[in-house]
């Protein structure tokens, strides 16, 4: 048998891509929210009492 040398699998670039990955969406869904958040409290009242529309 050959001598082989075992290989790392385990790719050191991918972990840093998957925690910028996560950080992207964490960001995302917290733009998400607050956008929600403003839409209810800002522009449905104004929707609701015909100010706006």
């Amino acid at each position: 048998m050959k001598n082989v040398a075992q290989r790392d699998w385990r790719n050191h670039r991918s972990s840093r891509r998957e925690r910028a990955g996560f950080d992207q969406t964490t960001a995302l869904g917290s733009l998400a929210v607050a956008l929600l958040a403003y839409i209810i409290y800002h522009i449905y009242p104004l929707v609701s009492k015909g100010l706006l529309w």
